[in-house]
């Protein structure tokens, strides 16, 4: 027996509906904001947030770019896996941060050390 309309219907408004979650909890894990400052500076802000956090420094890995961009990652030492990544791109006298939660959604704690260290 062939599927019903009504079923097609509702099997393709479920779709629509879980891809519609998957892209806003994937629009929710990413943070971009401009700043005055350099990238070298913002970068300096976000370790020292990090550490009053008392997150370990072997959790913490900050990469610099021949360009002056910067990178701060946390991530495992174990399984090398990155959860939160904040890149910071050279902008004129100032820079463009991006973060990324690889998925899951900033926590507001984070999304304020991100600001306060953009500012």
């Amino acid at each position: 027996m062939p599927p019903q309309p009504a079923s097609i219907f509702l099997r393709g408004l479920l779709l629509a509906i879980l891809l519609g979650t998957s892209l806003a909890a994937h629009a929710d894990s990413t943070l971009q904001l401009p700043s005055e400052k350099s990238p070298a500076l913002v970068a300096d802000c976000l370790q020292q947030g990090i550490r009053r956090l008392k997150i370990p420094d072997d959790y913490v890995k900050r990469d610099t770019a021949a360009d002056k961009a910067e990178s701060i990652r946390l991530l495992n030492p174990v399984s090398n896996k990155t959860s939160l990544q904040v890149d910071i791109r050279p902008q004129g006298e100032g820079s463009q941060l991006q973060a990324d939660q690889n998925g899951i959604p900033l926590t507001p704690p984070w999304q304020r050390l991100i600001k306060r260290c953009a500012e």
